[in-house]
């Protein structure tokens, strides 16, 4: 079968694992040595319940397996560490929740999920991408892999995918049913209908005009630290914190290559563009040993489209600059080979286990002209697929050639003392063109010299500026930017603009949680591309932000000022008018005109503005009303209500009260985990192990 081949093929995949569990395996001990030493070995607590650093890190090394194809690059580690810790916290609130409500799924229900007529689609698609029949097949295959010619060792690896396709889909039915569960119990009932139905049946009209805030100078209205505690008294609860923070500067110097470097850089690549001009071959200029060298071989119609003119239209030995690249980054390419080869072949395979003498026979039958029925009947655990296109341009030579130079009869593809896979080849399409070619690249980089040049400089800074406020008032003068922001213990990597995720930066935000307000940190250099420093400008460690936090103080003094020029433009100008109108001439502002609807708090040209339209749905028509919003007064008049004429339906009314209040806020994964993370305390302890 398909499968036997598919794994075949990943041999060198294996390899890749096995060299990868070496390097988990080392990871882990250092991690385990690191945590237990500490007297500490739980990365975070849910409930009564721990998250043990050696079940986290092999989580993570899962991740970062699946990582090592993602087109978006490479992600952080200390991102990926941040993800799997948030991932297994949720598992293990939503396993909690499942106990408490009896939710659980039987062996029935999984095997059905795996291996039933109705399989999940996941376990479909596996199916499909291993060449098997069906679910069931593959499980066969996996479970017993000697019935089809397959070395056990070989499918090690499709059976921990097997596992953990099977751990996912198990995790995805639990949740279906308390899905199902939690929307069961939140429908609207008769009351809840007839309610919205009023809320959304009512339209009022409204002429209004509005005074903003910002068209008063703030300097004309000062905010006192008293004023400011006094909000703050009021508000906190919305500046609670679960962990604590640190108030930080950093400084991200940038280590790029200097003019020197770039010139360097320019001869190398020019020596490497002469050394791809000699012959057909890029021998010459894998001798430098200072360039990147990648080749491929693509079918012309898979050719980029950037070298479709230079591949399609040139000679063989021919070299071509790449001119979009930007200054420093030098790309070039050589076409090596044009040649002809069949892509696409439909064969009929039949994989035969056991010794040579059965091999043979079944060859013999397939020759005779019998069907892979009567060989699977003849020869015990013998199956095959009739007319299936396979492409052989990426086989091995060995292979290919044995496919493209096939007669009309079986022939043995490979053969061992476990057993073969016998084929014949039914159909071949036409040859068609494929390009081998080069690409040869070269980036100027920082030297050493370039980099202890950047990093002398910022330790000098940093001799002369050994406080945090000196660190962050002299910066600009020394050319470098300080950024303020606060982060907490869980921050996986520091960035704002213009600095946007700075990778491999865990280690200096740690050093931010080990010592004291005021200080100074040494240079980093974990992340190659940035010479990092922090400075510490404050500590939050207990249960609310501080009014003296910068987030907090900015917010609350536009608050506190905003109702102060409220006031003042309340007194300015309510009851001096009696009509729309004369409002607007009195502000010198232009009136507009909107429709309000109860229901909806995002009623278009009131920014969310929820006192002014709670008023206006409850005013009558003719009714006139000053409101102190948010952002600016408002003068407005109802100028007409009206009932609308179109009823709702039923269906609509439950989907309306779903999305608002009822099953989609709160019976959809992220919903239920807020919920749940609420209810249960969880602490994080990752930073002890940075």
């Amino acid at each position: 079968m398909a499968v036997l081949e598919k794994i075949r093929q990943r041999k060198k995949i294996l390899a890749i694992v096995i060299g990868g569990a070496l390097l988990a395996f080392i990871v882990e001990v250092a991690v385990e040595a690191l945590g237990r030493n500490a007297g500490n070995s739980t990365a975070a607590k849910v409930g009564s319940e721990k998250i043990d650093i050696m079940d986290f890190q092999k989580e993570v090394e899962k991740a970062a397996a699946a990582d090592q194809n993602n087109p978006q690059g490479q992600v952080d580690q200390a991102v990926r560490q941040q993800q799997v810790l948030e991932q297994m916290i949720s598992d293990k609130l939503l396993e909690k929740e499942y106990a408490e409500v009896g939710i659980g799924v039987s062996d029935t229900e999984i095997s059905e999920l795996m291996i039933g007529k109705n399989a999940a689609p996941a376990v479909s698609q596996m199916a499909q991408q291993v060449g098997a029949e069906s679910p069931a097949q593959l499980y066969e295959f996996i479970s017993n892999p000697g019935k089809f010619g397959a070395d056990p060792n070989q499918v090690l690896q499709l059976k921990a995918q097997w596992e953990e396709l099977k751990d996912n889909i198990t995790k995805q039915y639990k949740m279906a049913k308390l899905q199902t569960l939690v929307a069961g119990g939140l429908q609207a009932n008769d009351l809840d209908r007839a309610q919205m139905m009023e809320d959304e049946s009512t339209i009022s009209h409204i002429a209004f005009v509005k005074k903003e805030f910002a068209s008063l100078a703030d300097d004309k209205y000062p905010v006192s630290d008293a004023e400011l505690k006094a909000q703050w008294e009021k508000d906190k609860n919305l500046f609670a914190i679960e962990e604590e923070n640190r108030a930080i500067h950093f400084i991200a110097v940038s280590v790029d290559p200097d003019q020197t470097d770039k010139n360097e850089a320019q001869k190398i690549a020019d020596k490497a563009y002469a050394a791809l001009q000699k012959g057909r071959g890029i021998d010459s200029v894998r001798l430098l040993g200072t360039v990147k060298i990648d080749t491929a071989k693509v079918e012309a119609s898979k050719v980029p489209a950037n070298l479709k003119d230079f591949l399609t239209g040139s000679a063989i030995g021919s070299v071509k600059k790449d001119e979009t690249q930007t200054p420093g980054n030098y790309v070039m390419y050589k076409l090596m080979n044009q040649e002809s080869s069949i892509d696409s072949v439909k064969v009929t395979f039949v994989a035969v286990p056991g010794k040579k003498s059965a091999q043979d026979s079944a060859l013999a039958m397939l020759n005779g002209g019998k069907t892979i029925d009567e060989v699977a009947k003849a020869i015990k655990g013998a199956q095959g697929q009739a007319d299936q296109w396979i492409q052989v341009a990426s086989y091995p030579d060995s292979i290919k050639s044995k496919i493209t130079g096939a007669g009309s009869e079986f022939f043995s593809l490979i053969s061992n003392e476990q057993g073969a896979q016998l084929m014949k080849v039914v159909e071949k399409k036409a040859p068609v063109t494929f390009y081998t070619y080069a690409t040869v690249s070269h980036e100027a980089y920082a030297s050493t010299r370039t980099s202890d040049n950047l990093r002398n400089k910022l330790q000098k800074y940093i001799n002369k500026n050994k406080t945090a406020a000196d660190f962050a008032k002299n910066a600009a003068a020394a050319g470098y930017q300080a950024i303020e922001i606060t982060v907490g213990e869980n921050t996986p990597q520091l960035g704002t603009n213009p600095y946007q995720g700075i990778k491999d930066s865990r280690k200096a935000i740690k050093w931010a949680f080990e010592n004291k307000k005021g200080e100074v940190s040494p240079i980093f250099t974990d992340n190659n591309d940035y010479l990092i420093v922090v400075a510490i400008d404050d500590v939050y460690d207990g249960d609310y932000l501080p009014v003296t936090a910068k987030t907090v103080k900015e917010q609350l003094t536009a608050k506190v000022r905003n109702a102060k020029k409220g006031d003042a433009l309340e007194a300015q100008y309510k009851g001096k008018a009696k009509n729309v109108a004369e409002y607007a001439k009195l502000m010198g502002v232009q009136s507009d005109s909107t429709q309000v609807i109860f229901a909806s708090d995002n009623t278009a040209k009131l920014e969310n503005e929820r006192g002014i339209i709670g008023r206006v749905a409850a005013a009558k028509q003719g009714t006139t009303g000053f409101y102190k919003g948010e952002n600016g007064v408002y003068a407005f008049e109802v100028t007409k209500v009206e009932k609308s004429a179109r009823k709702p339906s039923k269906e609509e009314l439950n989907n309306r009260f779903a999305q608002s209040r009822g099953a989609a806020i709160f019976s959809n994964p992220q919903g239920m985990i807020a919920v749940l993370g609420k209810a249960t305390k969880v602490k994080r302890d990752l930073i002890k192990f940075y």
